[in-house]
């Protein structure tokens, strides 16, 4: 890999790391806001007895709807793993069950996290720096992470090949995350939690309130 090349790779893995830092760090927040989002349209819900009672009922409808549609979905697939089933075993019999090759980035992450073990497995190096950029590279592995694999290799000064198709997939990721992260920052969760002003808060909480009625 070229050193331009390289470069180009360290940048783009930078980025992915600090998009995932803050979308983990922003999904957090609406997390938290959530229950305290929902308590607000409660507590004002509760001040209307009519409205909540209709509201109610609409939660109640569309929970049944959920509810029924699950039980058919799960016997459709009931259905489909008998059928799978079935030709699995006539193909056994037949004797064409056609076994996959194993998967050069499998091999790719396999020989790297091998490398990244060497240098920092706990049994081998006492250090807590090292034996946690272990533990996240065997988090990555078991995940098939191969760009979490790539970002402890730059920390640890391990080379590896990259190609274009890791820097597509390295760009749809960041890609991803940036437009996962703009839909949170549009919620009405979100736009409750950061607002100051009391009255704008509860102009959201009616938003949200007239949503259910309309749904």
């Amino acid at each position: 890999m070229s050193k331009l090349k390289q470069l180009e790779v360290k940048k783009l893995l930078k980025e992915l790391d600090f998009i995932e830092s803050d979308f983990n760090y922003k999904n957090e927040i609406v997390f938290e806001a959530d229950i305290n989002f929902i308590k607000s349209v409660n507590d004002l819900l509760d001040k209307h007895p009519m409205l909540k009672d209709v509201i109610d009922k609409k939660n109640n409808k569309r929970t049944e709807s959920i509810f029924t549609e699950k039980i058919k979905e799960s016997l459709e697939k009931e259905v489909e793993l008998e059928v799978e089933e079935d030709i699995l075993v006539e193909e056994f019999i037949n004797e064409e069950v056609v076994f996959n090759e194993v998967n050069p980035k499998e091999i790719k992450m396999r020989k790297l996290y091998r490398d990244i073990a060497k240098l920092t497995h706990p049994d081998k190096i006492a250090s807590e720096k090292l034996n946690d950029l272990y533990l996240r590279s065997t988090k990555f592995y078991k995940n098939s992470d191969i760009t979490g694999i790539y970002y402890i290799c730059d920390e640890l000064g391990i080379t590896y090949e990259i190609d274009d198709r890791d820097n597509e997939m390295i760009t749809d990721k960041i890609n991803n995350l940036k437009n996962r992260i703009s839909f949170m920052e549009s919620t009405l969760t979100w736009r409750w939690y950061h607002s100051d002003n009391e009255k704008e808060k509860e102009q959201i909480v009616l938003s949200y309130i007239k949503m259910q009625l309309d749904s």
